[in-house]
């Protein structure tokens, strides 16, 4: 029994969340074929790579990028493979690919909440972008949205590569993942709010107002699917959507960039595959763990150096820990 899951705290949300209960049975119901299926993944695909030990300048990592609707979808010229992912969730790859590393001669943007924390000190500067840093027209989800706007990556991503032309440089988007932000995610989360669903993501004061595990409240239209208000092929949409959305900043840095570029992703993202939705963690499946890995030369590679991490940003453990609640994880 895991004494950092059933604590106190925990046991206590349990009895008041029927939902709860009924998860955490199913995922012990799931673990021996888990493990299973972990043996026979490893056999045939091994660990996954480590992506710091590849050769590229510019790293550009999507968040929950499956790579059959990535070669699907993106339309950018390079030279395009799959690779395995470490992780089949954010927290995984980030541990085994960044933790208790001297990662010097690297600069770390990301949107993404769990690699700021587990990343803190590992890269030369870590760059985690908040509302603060975002433009004025991002239309906001939720109270930090913005920060995970892919402008708002992009715009930080940018001015890293001005002050930083000697470092290699990793720009984490957090697109396709939630929060979706196109035209049809927001039909489809006004459809079910008039259906009785609750998305928290939809409106800032609603993270006040709803407990995150009542009765027909969900955090994203990934808990809507889960309810059974839309449908798979629905979700699909949005999150072709959000896709879409994201590959317009990929391709205009990419243009920007001068030296060696590689797009990537942390890991994929299951569609129902093996009554698998979403992506857990320490899950051995191809749909979360085979990535792209698009290769792009462009221009002179600059000449890396590496230097003592720099101390220029304090990243509070509030703004991670905000991010997280609000994308409905549990921290």
């Amino acid at each position: 029994m895991s004494s950092k899951r059933y604590t106190i705290e925990n046991v206590k949300r349990g009895v008041n969340s029927p939902k709860l209960i009924a998860s955490e049975m199913k995922r012990i119901a799931h673990l021996p074929r888990k493990w299973y299926n972990r043996h026979q993944f490893v056999q045939k695909y091994g660990y996954g790579i480590d992506v710091m030990a590849k050769d590229w300048d510019y790293l550009i990592i999507l968040d929950a990028c499956r790579y059959d609707i990535f070669e699907e979808v993106a339309s950018m010229e390079g030279n395009l493979n799959s690779v395995i992912s470490r992780g089949s969730h954010s927290k995984e790859f980030a541990t085994k690919n960044f933790a208790n590393r001297e990662l010097y001669n690297t600069v770390y943007v990301t949107a993404n909440g769990y690699g700021a924390r587990i990343a803190d000190g590992a890269f030369h500067d870590l760059i985690f972008t908040d509302e603060d840093d975002a433009v004025e027209d991002v239309e906001v989800l939720h109270s930090s949205a913005k920060g995970m706007a892919p402008s708002t990556v992009y715009n930080a991503t940018i001015d890293a590569y001005e002050k930083y032309p000697n470092k290699r440089i990793i720009s984490h988007f957090m697109q396709p993942h939630s929060p979706y932000l196109g035209e049809r995610a927001e039909e489809l989360r006004k459809r079910v709010k008039n259906e009785g669903l609750i998305v928290l993501s939809r409106d800032p004061e609603k993270i006040k107002n709803y407990d995150q595990n009542g009765e027909n409240v969900v955090s994203t239209l990934g808990g809507a699917v889960r309810e059974g208000y839309m449908t798979m092929e629905e979700f699909k949409e949005v999150y072709v959507e959000n896709l879409e959305i994201v590959l317009e900043y990929v391709s205009s840095l990419i243009e920007y960039f001068d030296g060696k570029i590689v797009v990537t992703a942390d890991h994929g993202q299951s569609l129902g595959e093996k009554d698998v939705f979403g992506h857990p963690q320490n899950t051995y499946m191809e749909e979360l763990r085979r990535v792209p890995w698009l290769t792009v030369d462009s221009g002179d590679r600059p000449e890396v150096t590496s230097e003592k991490p720099t101390t220029l940003q304090d990243i509070t453990n509030e703004a991670i820990e905000k991010r997280l609640v609000n994308l409905g994880y549990k921290t």
